[in-house]
């Protein structure tokens, strides 16, 4: 129970997290010049989602290569991304929006290269 508190929660919370923001109606992000801080926001958002999710799969109790790990992580990221978005296109004032989309899963991608190889260095540096 305590590895489910410590490891698992933290990523069932945030995704639910994830789908209370989608309900909202009326999100009104300022824009920073020529970045939208939208794109930003949800580059941010799916990579915290992506460690956190990345680090579930990583404390299940047979332990998982960095590698499964990252892709299990990513395809429930891409999974949960085309949901949200789907879902949004069901809110009053919000809409799908595929570049949103790209951002996702740039940002889950971005983070679970970083971590599956930091993973793998850390075995292999503990491995000497």
């Amino acid at each position: 129970m305590r590895n489910f508190l410590k490891y698992h929660l933290p990523a069932i919370l945030y995704g639910g997290l994830i789908l209370g923001l989608s309900s909202l109606s009326h999100l009104n992000l300022p824009r920073i010049r020529s970045v939208q801080l939208d794109k930003i926001l949800h580059f941010t958002e799916y990579a915290i989602f992506s460690a956190l999710v990345f680090r579930s799969f990583s404390h299940f109790p047979r332990s998982l290569s960095p590698r499964l790990a990252a892709l299990l992580a990513f395809l429930v990221r891409v999974i949960f991304a085309l949901v949200d978005e789907t879902y949004q296109g069901f809110v009053p004032g919000r809409h799908r929006d595929w570049s949103d989309f790209a951002a996702d899963l740039s940002g889950a991608v971005l983070i679970l290269i970083l971590l599956s190889w930091r993973r793998w260095k850390h075995k292999e540096d503990n491995a000497d």
